[in-house]
């Protein structure tokens, strides 16, 4: 594991002197703007008025088009169902486990495991849950793991954006509860895309 980290980093260094696409790093750039300003004034925002008054905006690795991947999910043709458990004592959320997205990163595959649950504000309304930690949790990044959206398609077309992996509320107020990936979520290299860890958490 050692030995596939400092690879990682290595590449990372080799290719520190090409640039991304320019485009998207001024979409990425336009929603972590956004993502400030709803945080700030948006009336779900989970800071707190104290933490508004000292807010400077979240803070996020720099676009990086290597930790973008596209591709299918592997959807297991009879669902387990299971629960996940959450940063609160006792708090459990059931779900499905609807299948795995496989992806190669330097020359070698990984799969993260895909589950379908319920809103708990709405039970009835299903959405697909992809929650990771890798090598920078606990330390860049939040300790209890980040995710990533997803929307179910008849196409079965995914993007997994590392890029626009972001904290759950946990990570900025501790009245919440937030679903903890899996074990066979942790990701064995440094993900250094998508959010940073907020203040001390």
């Amino acid at each position: 594991m050692f030995v596939f980290r400092y690879l990682v980093l290595i590449s990372i260094l080799l290719c520190a002197c090409s640039k991304p696409p320019v485009k998207e790093v001024a979409d990425h750039r336009k929603f972590i703007a956004t993502k400030d300003s709803l945080f700030l004034h948006a009336p779900w925002s989970p800071l707190t008025t104290e933490m508004k008054s000292d807010f400077q905006g979240l803070k996020y690795f720099e676009y990086d088009p290597r930790f973008r991947f596209t591709g299918s999910i592997v959807i297991y043709e009879e669902p387990d169902s299971t629960v996940l458990y959450a940063t609160r004592a006792g708090d459990v959320r059931p779900a499905l486990k609807y299948g795995y997205f496989p992806f190669n990163f330097m020359d070698k595959e990984f799969r993260l495991q895909v589950f379908k649950m319920g809103s708990r504000k709405n039970p009835d309304k299903q959405y697909l849950f992809l929650g990771f930690t890798d090598a920078t949790s606990g330390n860049e990044t939040y300790g209890g793991g980040r995710y990533i959206d997803l929307e179910e398609n008849a196409s079965n077309n995914y993007a997994v954006d590392f890029n626009y992996a972001y904290n759950p509320y946990c990570a900025y107020n501790p009245r919440y509860s937030c679903a903890l990936p899996p074990k066979e979520n942790r990701l064995p290299f440094p993900v250094l895309a998508g959010e940073k860890n907020y203040g001390n958490h």
